[in-house]
């Protein structure tokens, strides 16, 4: 079974920016697109056949199904996406600033999602077919994190761009609360024990996708303001979700949400 690109849609600008990007992204996967919008307004079905229209004249080739439902919306995204390849929401911009609001609706379906889902904001560029922004990749060294770094891989092989994984690591506690007691060489230690494990890492993904230029960053301090920071200029940030911890997106998946200048994917992870 094919799955399709969805993205749900709404009369925000933010919406529309979505449906540019998924189109774009359905395009680049060859995939049909799937347009879905819900809670029953009356305006939805007109909503719906603009967008469809829109995008026959845009994306001539490309295979555009809507729906419309009386449904919550957080409840029909959340099963939207476990039928689809990836999920696509539009997000309100912060006023003056990079960076997204994600209301409750997305709150909801990001933190209980299966599939990755991307969030776009208005002003974002949609995917090119070969585009020389990169893709950034937030790597974290936890069993199971394979999959958001093989979304990551694929997302700059598909689009002919670098990879650039950033990870960062932290001081053992003792050192945060005391730190002019911090031996000078524990940092540097520290550090390259995690440069070596993230070549560990990286290095089986070189050999299985040799035509992307894989590069890496390992970095102490905040892991949302380093992840920020690299993503200024990227095409798209990916980052990872624990599915077993609660129906929440944690601290960094939420400043990063918030301030990241480029779409974001949420890779759900075991």
């Amino acid at each position: 079974m094919v799955r399709p690109v969805t993205v749900g849609l709404d009369r925000s600008p933010e919406s529309r920016a979505a449906v540019r990007w998924a189109a774009c992204e359905a395009v680049r996967r060859n995939v049909p697109l799937r347009v879905v919008h819900a809670g029953g307004h009356p305006y939805g079905d007109a909503m719906l056949r603009e967008a469809a229209e829109e995008l026959a004249s845009t994306h001539s080739g490309l295979t555009v199904t809507t729906d419309g439902a009386d449904a919550p919306p957080a409840e029909l995204l959340v099963a939207e996406a476990g039928r689809s390849e990836l999920l696509v929401l539009g997000s309100q911009g912060l006023s003056g600033l990079s960076g997204y609001v994600v209301g409750s609706v997305g709150q909801a379906t990001l933190a209980r999602a299966t599939r990755p889902v991307v969030v776009v904001r208005e002003g974002d560029c949609a995917p090119e077919v070969r585009d020389p922004r990169p893709v950034v990749l937030g790597l974290a060294l936890r069993q199971g994190a394979a999959d958001v770094t093989a979304f990551a891989v694929e997302a700059a092989q598909r689009g002919g761009t670098p990879l650039r994984a950033v990870h960062t690591w932290s001081y053992p506690p003792t050192y945060r609360y005391a730190p002019a007691a911090m031996d000078p060489a524990c940092g540097a230690e520290i550090g390259a024990g995690e440069k070596h494990a993230v070549a560990a890492a990286l290095d089986p993904w070189r050999e299985k996708a040799p035509g992307v230029e894989i590069t890496q960053e390992v970095v102490a301090g905040n892991a949302a303001q380093a992840l920020v920071h690299a993503a200024a200029g990227a095409c798209l940030l990916v980052i990872g979700r624990h599915t077993h911890l609660p129906a929440c997106l944690g601290p960094t998946a939420h400043a990063v949400l918030h301030h990241a200048p480029c779409p974001v994917a949420v890779v759900p992870y075991e």
